[in-house]
C-alpha cells in the first residue's frame, strides 16, 4: 500500500497572509461595527480554504487510487480496474495549484510542477500533483499490472 500527504504550505501561506491582511485593515482602518461581520466572515472563509484545500492524500491500495484535499471534503476514488495506464507528466508552471480543469482533464495538486496522468479505460484522464512521482507511479503501476 502506498500513502503520502504532501503539504501545500503556498497554500497555506497565502491564507494565513490573506487573515492577516484582513486583520490588519480591520484594526487599521478601523471600520463602523456593521463591516465587523464581513471582516469576521472573510477570515473564517480563508481558514477553512487552508483546511480544505491545504495538503493532498494520494492512497493507493489493491481497489483503488484516492486523492483527498486536506480534510477530505474534496476526494477523488479511481478504481484500479478503471485504470488503463499511468504516465509521469510534469505540469506548466501556469496550471496552478488546488483543483483545476486543463486539456487533460481534472487534476489535484498543492505544490510543485510534477504529476501522475492516470488514463482510464473510458479514455477519461486525471492527474495528481506530487512531490513523489516515481513512487507513486510505481504503486500504481504495480496494482495495474496485477
Amino acid at each position: 500500500m502506498y500513502k503520502h500527504t504532501q503539504t501545500g504550505w503556498m497554500v497555506i501561506g497565502t491564507m494565513i497572509a490573506g487573515i492577516l491582511f484582513v486583520a490588519a485593515t480591520g484594526i487599521y482602518f478601523k471600520p463602523r461595527p456593521e463591516t465587523w461581520f464581513p471582516l469576521s466572515l472573510t477570515m473564517g472563509l480563508l481558514a477553512v480554504m487552508a483546511l480544505v484545500f491545504g495538503w493532498l492524500t494520494v492512497t493507493v491500495d489493491h481497489e483503488a487510487v484516492r486523492a483527498r484535499f486536506g480534510i477530505g471534503l474534496v476526494r477523488k476514488t479511481i478504481r484500479i480496474s478503471d485504470i488503463r495506464e499511468a504516465v509521469q507528466v510534469r505540469n506548466k508552471w501556469y496550471y496552478g495549484w488546488g483543483l483545476r480543469m486543463g486539456p487533460w482533464g481534472p487534476m489535484f495538486n498543492v505544490s510543485g510542477l510534477d504529476a501522475v496522468e492516470i488514463a482510464n479505460k473510458d479514455n477519461s484522464r486525471f492527474r495528481i500533483g506530487t512531490d513523489e512521482p516515481e513512487a507513486l507511479l510505481n504503486a500504481i503501476k504495480m496494482r495495474i499490472s496485477v
